[in-house]
């Protein structure tokens, strides 16, 4: 069974407060603005690249859904390279990991 998420797209946000204290990035769902994730712990500057790849993810999620198509589906009656087949293989993989 697949939990269902947030629906993207999502967006970073970065709080800083009065004090120019700034908050750990927190990640939200543009269509209904529910909080998503909030990445925080090591550094800003870490902090923020997660934020950045966490709000990505949905797209990156689509891209390999894209990708899995145009190089399988496209041309199916040619013989798929090693590289083709590898890169199918890691997006699949990644999907897996995403909707599981």
């Amino acid at each position: 069974m697949t939990a269902s998420y947030t629906h993207p797209p999502w967006r970073m946000e970065l709080y800083i407060n009065e004090m120019d204290k700034r908050f750990p990035p927190n990640i939200i769902g543009l269509r209904d603005n529910y909080p998503v994730a909030t990445c925080g712990g090591l550094d800003e500057a870490t902090d923020e690249a997660n934020g950045r790849l966490i709000a990505a993810a949905p797209e990156l999620l689509a891209a390999c859904e894209a990708v899995v198509v145009a190089l399988l589906e496209d041309q199916p009656s040619h013989k798929q390279s090693e590289a083709t087949l590898n890169a199918v293989q890691l997006c699949r993989a990644a999907r897996i990991k995403a909707v599981k």
